[in-house]
């Protein structure tokens, strides 16, 4: 099993205890009675396990779906208290009631209910967010749609004559860390220039409470945005609550919760309310077909050499004066792949290593700080690849991965042979570099070194992977097939192979690899993903031959 898959299955194994264990406190703090917050534990680490069982296969996910059971039923039994706690409330007010026939328990409970919805629903509407386009690196092509959606706002009389409906729907996918929050937080920014307001929630924040709370939410969601527009609602991780119904194991509350989205978001576009409606994901897979086929989807890799070089600038800028040995083009070069919590991560690290070093030399906070302010104290390559050396970037090859087969399942790609899918969500690939260029003076020179380059590194097939023969034949008496690839992206090293997620270390012949695989009797081509120590490379289908058995008699 891939590496990385463990570490997740471990890290939702973990999470799910310690939800469990929370629940236990709860209820023994409560005098061991059953209580909402124990209720909305439970229902978390029950998602995990749900999540779990789909991550896994034979009696690895039995042991989940049963421990989901067993949660699903611990649920039931605490709602069944409550209710017949509530009822009990009820009935002993109809009998004091002195005979006026109203149920006043329940009235008091709505309009508890009711009262904390306000609350709730008021914590959506958000303040204008401090930064605009002008604050994001990268992404023209995105922002160039957005600054035209915000231009079709403005013209509402010409959009009413040619019936161009006025909600606007988008739905951004990309793995984490590449700035879908902030880009569309941005956006929302020019917009309240033009009297929107702006509601943004989580969705993780309404699925969280207490079961049949969460639907109301949702409800009231769509509601206030019908009748606040001009209006942008951003909802992230929305898989977390519009969850695919079509998933295993999904529990009866998650596809109530995801009828009841849907339900809403057609009452917007129905009556055709001045709303732009944005979600976000990482994992588009989870999210139901229906909400997927109401949006325009938009698809963010993570941070290309401009979006790193200027998150650096931002960090250090002003603080720290580099070397002439360092400049931040080279801090992006080799960041290739990092997302923006990564940069963030290591910034801090970088941080800490020259508040160490001032000290150090300087022993005084005062001379310190002059030193850095006055440069003489500079940044040197050296001290920014030390901490680089020892930095350790999010996994991002199992997400990838996912996009990768979710873009497969939606054909949204016409042809998957003569595309990196990966390419859609991965940052640009750095181009096999020569030593003169890293030497080079100035990075104004980069661009004229790199155009000639092309003609002289790039093998005459283009795809970064790419399989050696058109269909490989599995061997009628060992019954494996020998796989056999190329790499032309960039050199590459310690390379490694994820076929039906187990991790395979294939043999080098020479430029090419080979590595043999037992493929089930019913594969008629399977998905080879391809990484090295540099990350993930690129992907291809081997279409698979069955020979027919030497040994095996025939009537002609």
């Amino acid at each position: 099993m891939d590496s990385t898959l463990l570490r997740n299955l471990k890290t939702k194994e973990n999470r799910c205890r310690n939800l469990q264990q929370q629940a236990d406190e709860v209820w023994k703090n409560s005098g061991r009675k059953p209580s909402e917050q124990q209720c909305i534990l439970l229902q978390r680490a029950a998602d995990l396990e749900s999540e779990m069982a789909g991550l896994t296969i034979g009696a690895e996910s039995e042991h989940h779906i049963r421990e989901k059971n067993r949660l699903d039923y611990e649920i039931m039994q605490i709602r069944s208290e409550l209710e017949k706690k509530s009822g009990g409330k009820t009935k002993l007010t109809n009998n004091n009631g002195k005979g006026n026939g109203k149920n006043t328990g329940a009235d008091d409970e709505r309009t508890k209910d009711e009262q904390e919805l306000d609350r709730a629903a008021r914590t959506w509407y958000k303040e204008k967010p401090k930064y605009s386009f002008e604050d994001v690196a990268g992404m023209e092509e995105l922002k160039k749609k957005l600054k035209g959606c915000i231009a079709d706002s403005q013209a509402d009389n010409l959009r009413s004559y040619l019936k161009i409906p006025k909600l606007n729907s988008y739905f951004f996918v990309g793995p984490p860390g590449c700035g879908k929050t902030y880009i569309i937080e941005a956006f929302a920014h020019e917009l309240m220039d033009q009297d929107y307001k702006f509601i943004s929630i989580l969705g993780s924040d309404i699925i969280s409470k207490y079961v049949g709370a969460a639907e109301k939410s949702v409800t009231r969601l769509f509601e206030e945005a019908a009748n606040n527009a001009p209006c942008i609602v951003f909802v992230d991780e929305i898989d977390s609550l519009c969850k695919n119904r079509s998933l295993p194991n999904l529990p009866e509350y998650a596809a109530n919760i995801t009828t009841s989205f849907l339900t809403g978001y057609n009452r917007i576009h129905t009556e055709d309310s001045n709303v732009i409606f944005i979600a976000a994901t990482n994992y588009p897979n989870r999210v139901d077909a229906a909400m997927l086929d109401r949006a325009e989807i938009i698809r963010l890799p993570l941070p290309d050499k401009e979006a790193r070089r200027a998150a650096f600038v931002r960090y250090f800028d002003g603080i720290v004066t580099l070397k002439r040995d360092l400049t931040f083009d080279k801090m992006a070069d080799r960041t290739w792949r990092f997302n923006y919590r990564d940069i963030e991560r290591l910034t801090s690290a970088l941080k800490l290593a020259l508040f160490r070093d001032v000290l150090d030399l300087f022993g005084d906070q005062a001379v310190a700080i002059d030193a850095l302010q006055s440069g003489k104290y500079q940044l040197s390559l050296e001290k920014f690849e030390s901490v680089l050396e020892n930095f350790k970037p999010s996994p991002k090859e199992l997400i990838i991965n996912d996009l990768v087969d979710w873009e497969k399942s939606v054909q949204s790609v016409v042809d998957f042979a003569e595309t990196d899918l990966a390419s859609l969500y991965d940052c640009e690939r750095p181009v096999a570099a020569k030593p003169a260029r890293a030497a080079a003076p100035s990075v104004q020179e980069e661009p004229q070194a790199e155009e000639p380059q092309p003609e002289e590194v790039v093998p005459l097939r283009t795809e970064p992977v790419y399989p050696l023969s058109d269909a490989f034949t599995v061997d009628p008496l060992l019954g494996v097939a020998d796989i056999r690839f190329a790499i032309g992206a960039r050199p590459a090293t310690d390379v490694k192979v994820v076929i039906n997620s187990t991790l395979v270390v294939p043999e080098a012949d020479g430029d090419n690899y080979h590595f043999v695989f037992e493929p089930d009797e019913d594969d008629s081509e399977v998905d080879v993903f391809v990484r090295d120590a540099g990350g993930y490379i690129g992907s291809f289908t081997a279409v698979i031959k069955k020979a027919i058995a030497a040994n095996k008699d025939f009537d002609i």
